[in-house]
């Protein structure tokens, strides 16, 4: 505790405790290990083997790991001590990271604020060690105190710069002085500082001026201006032109100077001041695709290429979370009928995806769904070959897994303070633009540090890099390839 560089915990002005970054690093080690210790235990490893494994990894993270990221990016090593998959261990730390993290910073906080409340009270040489210690209050550099007349101010000699005293000290100058209630009197001018009011009140008094009794004759103006200008007087006749001479023209346009550009302008985040809602929308309560009599038009004769695969290989996540936009938005008007409208005129392609949305929703909710039977009556309606509806339904089934992944995280981001939530607001297209690259988790990765290298604050950017890796730990748990 008595280095800053370890101090795990710090009290704010309110009084509470608050993690410092080594306290939140030191949390998020402490928290990997528990987790790893119960997904061995799980396996029903042997007590001495776990804390032998337990130990290889600490002595692994101690030596290679100095930012909280650097966990996930580890995620094949520790895999690789653990004689666990890495898609296991990844789906075991996404769903126990959250509850473990949180009992070992409560025991941690718990911990240090009791080392606080038992520490012996500290002892200081000087006075002034102990003000600095519990004010925060240093002394200005290059600063020294200088007398002026009855004040003490603190004076920088190299550039003449002078603070003056507050407080007590200053009021009572004020009251001596009385400069609070009479300076600048009958002048209109604002009160003087204390130090202009103090160089004043010491300065000599004025020199008396005697006036004559005897008023002076006054001069006429030929003799001022024979005395003013009696070195350039010619003798030769004054031509007096008023207004420009006549070759000059009057009407001369005064053309504007360019505007100089400052030196360097200061790149604000390339992030777009607008927030997309398409991954936060909620699940249809009234499913109402269910026993829909829809007429799918006739199928053409099919090309050598077949179509449907094209569509379907060219299909992203995109375009699925537009059209589950579009569902939601009958869902909260109510417009059942609208709704039978639009999906009567959408391609083949766009209401086989509905249909097979419908049955992996009932899927979810444990119903059973006869795949082949699903399969066999959408390929009889519009002639899209049951290969291509497989692929499709696997396809969606990925897409429900990134779309529940985005829902999750932009809850999650959003539990920030208003600088945090605002930061979230312009970032949120860029982030969901990185996670629509899943399964190309390497361009995930690249996108998202992209965004990290745009956050200022160091605590913003930890909070980032904690939600993304849980968010790609889900998804690598759930993605079917």
């Amino acid at each position: 505790m008595s280095d800053g560089s370890k101090q795990v915990i710090v009290k704010k002005a309110q009084g509470e405790y608050e993690f410092t970054p080594y306290g939140e690093f030191l949390s998020y080690f402490h928290a990997h290990i528990d987790i790893f210790k119960k997904l061995l235990k799980s396996k029903k490893v042997e007590p001495d083997m776990v804390e032998a494994i337990a130990k290889q990894i600490k002595t692994f993270m101690t030596g290679n790991i100095k930012k909280t990221e650097q966990f996930f990016e580890n995620l094949p090593n520790f895999s690789a001590m653990l004689g666990v998959p890495q898609n296991e261990v990844s789906a075991y730390l996404n769903t126990n990271f959250i509850e473990v993290l949180s009992k070992v910073q409560e025991k941690l906080k718990n911990q240090e604020i009791e080392k606080i409340n038992n520490a012996p009270e500290q002892t200081y040489r000087f006075i002034a060690e102990e003000i600095v210690e519990k004010l925060q209050v240093t002394h200005p550099a290059d600063f020294v105190f200088a007398p002026k007349g009855i004040l003490l101010v603190l004076e920088n000699p190299k550039t003449g710069e002078i603070i003056e005293p507050q407080g007590l000290m200053a009021e009572s100058a004020k009251a001596a002085l009385s400069i609070s209630a009479n300076a600048g009197e009958g002048d209109g001018k604002p009160p003087v500082s204390l130090t202009e009011a103090i160089t004043k009140a010491n300065a000599p008094p004025a020199p008396i001026v005697k006036k004559s009794l005897i008023p002076e004759k006054e001069k006429s103006i030929l003799q001022e201006i024979v005395e003013s200008f009696s070195d350039t007087l010619t003798g030769e006749k004054l031509e007096v032109q008023i207004g420009p001479e006549g070759s000059e023209n009057i009407h001369e346009e005064i053309k504007p100077q360019p505007n100089k550009k400052d030196d360097y302008e200061i790149e604000d985040l390339e992030f777009d001041d607008s927030e997309s809602d398409q991954s936060s929308s909620t699940e249809l309560t009234e499913d109402f695709s269910q026993d829909i009599d829809v007429e799918f038009d006739d199928g053409e004769t099919l090309p050598d290429v077949d179509p449907n695969q094209e569509r379907l290989e060219s299909y992203s996540i995109k375009e699925y979370l537009e059209l589950l936009q579009q569902i939601s938005n009958f869902q909260t008007k109510s417009d059942q009928v609208g709704y039978q409208n639009w999906l009567r005129d959408q391609p083949d392609f766009e209401k086989s995806v509905v249909s097979i949305r419908t049955q992996l929703i009932k899927e979810q909710k444990s119903e059973p769904v006869n795949w082949s039977q699903v399969f066999s009556s959408i390929s009889i309606k519009t002639e899209i070959a049951e290969s291509v509806l497989v692929g499709l339904q696997k396809k969606l089934k990925n897409y429900q897994i990134v779309k529940m992944t985005l829902d999750r995280t932009i809850q999650e981001l959003k539990k920030g303070s208003p600088e945090f939530i605002q930061l979230v607001r312009m970032a949120w297209p860029h982030i969901q633009k990185a996670f629509f690259e899943v399964p190309n988790y390497n361009l995930v990765q690249t996108q998202l540090k992209g965004i990290l290298s745009k956050v200022a604050d160091e605590t913003h950017r930890k909070e980032f890099t904690r939600i993304f890796t849980m968010a790609l730990n889900f998804i690598q748990s759930k993605f079917i390839l």
